[in-house]
């Protein structure tokens, strides 16, 4: 299961990558150095060697080269000392197949479709998980793909959480980027659109659900009815 998780991520970020023409391959990895976004500038997909390694170490000059290179399971960079750990994520996943939601219909829910939204969703990512997320590069896999749907919870006018659904080529649901704005916390948005996103799912024909869950986040998602996998870890060259 953990690698299902970690496919549908590495598969989002190909997309994205390749919609914006900014996906590069190696023999040992892919990455994205993409222009004016940390997202989802990373260096994913890593061969388990000393050669994949040396590889990013010598295109670290290279203009735009992602400062961040995500992993999941047992790998040569954590006893490489060139490389610092930086976080860890849980891989949680969930059955859709029979999953009876009772969910509660949410009317400051709906989907995104305008550039204001799109605008505004890029806000509040970027101020969510204090990394810039482009508006521009998320409208060119939103646009470009039905694979990828967003959607936002808005108060009065004003756009306080949001999340994507993206259903990989194995009719895997992906859940991402499920932030909110400080205004917004401790008032159950983030709840709220995960059923959103699961509801979605399952009336898109998904049978499994999947997420990248922060330590403090876990046991909110375990609460409807995710388990936890493994870890994707995030590392960085030292300096």
């Amino acid at each position: 299961m953990n690698d299902i998780i970690v496919k549908n991520l590495f598969e989002y970020w190909t997309l994205v990558g390749s919609l914006n023409q900014s996906l590069r391959q190696t023999p040992y990895f892919k990455y994205s150095p993409i222009q004016n976004s940390d997202w989802p500038k990373r260096v994913f997909e890593l061969e388990n060697s000393a050669e994949a390694l040396n590889a990013i170490v010598e295109l670290l000059p290279t203009d735009n080269f992602p400062a961040r290179i995500a992993t999941s399971g047992s790998h040569a960079i954590q006893h490489d000392e060139r490389f610092l750990f930086n976080f860890r994520l849980q891989n949680m996943a969930m059955s859709l197949e029979d999953a009876q939601f009772p969910f509660e219909e949410t009317p400051e829910i709906h989907q995104v479709v305008d550039t204001e939204e799109i605008l505004a969703y890029a806000h509040v990512a970027t101020v969510a998980f204090k990394y810039h997320f482009n508006a521009d590069v998320f409208a060119n896999a939103l646009h470009q793909s039905d694979q990828v749907k967003a959607f936002v919870y808005a108060e009065e006018g004003e756009i306080l959480g949001c999340g994507t659904l993206f259903v990989d080529s194995n009719k895997v649901a992906g859940l991402h980027t499920i932030g909110t704005l400080p205004a917004g916390r401790n008032k159950g948005i983030g709840r709220k659109i995960t059923e959103r996103l699961l509801t979605q799912a399952q009336n898109e024909g998904c049978s499994i659900a999947v997420l990248n869950a922060s330590v403090m986040g876990e046991p909110i998602y375990a609460k409807l009815g995710f388990q936890t996998y493994g870890e994707l870890q995030t590392f960085s060259v030292k300096e």
